[in-house]
């Protein structure tokens, strides 16, 4: 995750352009592994799957963070960082509660591999009409 977080900083690519494209495929790569999760038996094909997923998700996070960043003054970035965090961590929160805990649903891993692909596809969705719309009106001007 960390590498690919990296290589990030040594890429010439317009991130006003295809920001928003990169976040849709990085989900739906995020997507595709959870749900090779779900589907498959071998321990193995779980571990390349998670480590496919972790990769993406930071370099997913670390583009997100930039795409924000850019758009701030010096004097937000704590605020809305730390906004941002909260905000993170308070939907993880009812995420787990939701699904994992006995109180919720307490769905089995598999499930949750399941419910999470899913969320990851709804996310990556979003992402890509909205850079599929961005690219088409930019190209038409």
């Amino acid at each position: 995750g960390s590498a690919t977080s990296m290589a990030v900083g040594y890429v010439e690519v317009n991130w006003d352009l295809s920001g928003e494209l990169a976040l849709g495929v990085f989900s739906a790569m995020d997507a595709g592994s959870l749900f090779l999760m779900h589907f498959t038996d071998s321990i193995w094909v779980c571990y390349a799957g998670y480590l496919v997923f972790k990769a993406c998700y930071m370099l997913l996070i670390t583009i997100a963070t930039f795409q924000v960043a850019v758009t701030l003054s010096m004097e937000r970035y704590a605020l809305m960082f730390g906004f941002n965090n909260f905000v993170a961590l308070l939907i993880q929160t009812v995420l787990t509660v939701v699904v994992v805990d006995s109180g919720g649903l307490g769905l089995d891993i598999s499930t949750q591999f399941l419910i999470y692909g899913s969320y990851f596809t709804l996310i990556a969705g979003i992402f890509l009409v909205r850079s599929t719309y961005t690219i088409i009106s930019i190209k038409c001007r």
